[in-house]
Formats: structure tokens, sequence, C-alpha cells
């Protein structure tokens, strides 16, 4: 018998009590459990029977996923490099600002837009498969009124069977859940397929379309510049001319520098215009720039051609109208072909640097897991669900039995 410390009679006695009081609790709940067993058992029976008998109605679902990599350029990885520094305070608000989306979060959302969507239903004929319920095979068309539109299967498409998620690691997830495996793998794969396909004809930045427009002009001022060349070739062979006066020379060479920079500016305006509005900042600013190099080439060609002035009003530049009429004709060849040949260079470093600046918006994906045709079904975990329900039902027993045990003794309980 274990001796107990030095204390006072009575509070030994209250400690013995409330030990004999919980020992007899403890034995009443199990007496209770005990007189009330078949009820907790019928619960748990029915709850597990149940959960077993549904779990294997329930049709089984299939899983089958793709796994993408987002392949940045230079430039686009180091952006993402920068947006981790927004999980710094009093630095993430000014970075987060000032980066743009990285290649992972274009990609997710062309890959969550409804064009994906729609090519993969009509690659996969998804409509017929997904409302098969509603299909006619033997008319080869809808037993409904309202047949499902293509909104319908988009909708069910992406609330319901497939889910695309990054990991927040330069991973891209696409799950397919569905009945059929095959099929569930053919959605996931085809998703892949469509987002190449987006990535190929469509245009995803102005740099494109302006690398596009550019390589068009250089095509043509390529014909142009070998055309005058040949002209001004043919005509000194035939005249046997070698040069003009330095004065001549000095004059063509710079309206040729200020028709060539008109020339550039009116291929830069009207690249902008296609895809900007009248109001863009960059739109104005050309204008403004090509009003004032307009309002230089009127004055200096009025110069050359202004009778009424004793000498040019360009200054040290031979006025053409005094040259002979072989060196006017010579002037002008040389003229075009200068003009050419600086449109040609001007045309050539904007196509530069627009490949440039594709170069930082290219997006592009590596497979690192194509999706391939499930074995096991994903759902319904049956043997879970019929775990849950045992022990749901065992806690819902017990205390269905505590409460009619509660209401017993209030009934016997005699009334005052």
């Amino acid at each position: 018998m274990t001796s107990r410390p030095d204390r006072p009679a009575d509070q030994i006695d209250q400690i013995d009590q409330i030990d004999q009081t919980e020992e007899i609790n403890l034995l009443d709940y199990w007496q209770v459990i005990k007189k009330r067993r078949r009820v907790v058992f019928y619960i748990l029976f029915i709850s597990v029977a149940s959960a077993a008998i549904i779990s294997f109605l329930m049709l089984p679902i299939y899983q089958a996923k793709t796994t993408l990599m987002p392949v940045e350029s230079s430039q686009g990885r180091f952006s993402a490099a920068l947006g981790t520094l927004q999980n710094i305070p009093f630095v993430g608000g000014a970075v987060g600002g000032a980066l743009g989306k990285t290649a992972t979060d274009k990609l997710m959302s062309i890959l969550n837009s409804r064009t994906v969507a729609e090519n993969v239903i009509k690659s996969l004929n998804l409509t017929r498969i997904f409302f098969k319920e509603d299909w006619d095979e033997k008319n080869n068309g809808w037993a409904v009124r309202k047949p499902p539109t293509l909104q319908d299967t988009v909708r069910l498409l992406q609330k319901k069977i497939v889910k695309i998620s990054d990991d927040r690691k330069g991973l891209i997830s696409i799950s397919v859940e569905y009945r059929d495996p095959k099929l569930a793998s053919d959605i996931a794969n085809e998703y892949t397929k469509a987002l190449q396909t987006f990535l190929n004809t469509s245009a995803i930045s102005l740099a494109k379309r302006n690398r596009i427009f550019l390589e068009k002009q250089i095509e043509l001022t390529k014909n142009d510049l070998k055309g005058t060349e040949e002209s001004l070739k043919d005509f000194q062979t035939r005249k046997k001319i070698a040069a003009l006066d330095a004065q001549a020379e000095a004059a063509i060479k710079t309206l040729a520098e200020l028709k060539a920079q008109v020339i550039s500016r009116e291929v830069q305006l009207g690249a902008l215009r296609e895809y900007t509005t009248r109001e863009h900042p960059d739109v104005k600013r050309i204008e403004d720039e090509l009003r004032e190099l307009r309002r230089q080439l009127k004055r200096l060609e009025e110069g050359f051609k202004n009778p009424n002035a004793g000498e040019s009003s360009i200054g040290a530049f031979l006025p053409l109208a005094d040259a002979p009429t072989v060196g006017l004709e010579y002037g002008r060849l040389k003229r075009d072909a200068l003009i050419q040949q600086k449109v040609f260079e001007l045309l050539t470093q904007q196509y530069e640097l627009a490949k440039i600046e594709e170069a930082k918006d290219d997006i592009t994906f590596q497979i690192i897991d194509p999706a391939v045709t499930p074995e096991k079904r994903i759902k319904p975990m049956r043997t879970l669900n019929i775990t849950l329900a045992g022990v749901v039902s065992l806690f819902l027993g017990v205390f269905v039995i505590f409460f009619q045990e509660y209401l017993d003794n209030q009934k016997s309980k005699p009334t005052k």
C-alpha cells in the first residue's frame, strides 16, 4: 500500500471521494454502452454497408497527368529570379509592379483560356462524348430540343474534368479526371498540342509583329535598292560619268539622309498604327519627328529650286538646277540609290533590334512527363470511405445511446 504525504484528514477524505466518483462514472458509462450495444452495432453496420454499396456502385474515375517545363530566355529567367524579391517587406510591391509575367504565368493563362479548350474539344469531338446520353446514334443527331453548345462543353471541361496548376518551381501540371482512362490521357496530351499550335500560330508580342512587318519592308527596300543601283550603273556606263562636283555630292548626301529618315519614320509609324491607337505616345512622337523632317526636307528642296535666290539658300551646297543636264540626271540617280541604301541600313538595324526584343518575349516549353493511360482509379477510394463511415458511425452510435439513456433517466425521475 502506498503511503500518502502528511495531509489533514479532511483533505484525504475529499481525494478518496473524488477517486471513487471517477471510478463510478467510468463504470456507469461502460454499463450504458454494454446495455445498448446493439444500437451501436446496428448504426455501425448500416453505415459501413451503405458506404461499401455506394462506393462499389460509383463509377471509377481515372486521372491522367502531363507535366510541362517552360523554357525561358535569359531575360525571362532574370525576371523570374527578381520575382522572388516580392516576398521581402517594403521591396516586393515595387518589384512586383516593375516586372511582367513570367513564362510560367503566360503559359498558365494560355492553358486556361477558352481558345485552347475549344481546340481540344473540336479535335477530340468531346461534345458528343460528354453528352452521350443526348446523342442519337441511329439518326446521327441530337435527341433533345436544346442540344449542348460548345460553351457548355468548355464549362464542363474546365470546371470538372481538367485542372491546370503549377508547383511554383517552374513546372506546370495538366491533370485530367474522367471515367474513361484512355480518353483522360488523350485530353491531357491534346492540351499540349493545342498549346504548341497556339504558340506557333498566334503572335504573342508586339516585338514579333514588328519583326514580321520589318522583314517585308526590308525585302521591298532591297528590290528598290537593286533597281536604283542598276539604273545608276547603266547611266554611268552610257554617259561615262565617274563623279560630280563636291558641292553637288554633299547636297545629294544631305538630301538622301533626310529622305531616308523620313521613310524610316514612316515605316515605324506604319508598324505602330497596325497594333496601337493614334493616341499612343510613340505614335505621337514619331508623327512630330516626321513633321520636322519633312519641313527640313522641304526647305532643302526649295533651296535648290528657288529661282529668285541669287545663291542657294542651303549655303555651300550647289543648286541642282544650275548643274548640267547630265549632272542633274546623275545626281537624281545617285540620290535615289543613296536613299534606298540608307533606308535599307536603318531597316536592318531596326530588324536586328526587333529580333532581340522578340527573343526576350519568346515562350516555349518542354514536355517532362507525357500523359499515359492510367491503370488504377483515383476515385472512389473505397477503403477510405468505408473506414471513415465506420469511425463516424461509431461516434454517432455512442452519442445516440447516451442521448437515449439521458431521455430514459429524465422519464424515470418522479415529478414534483
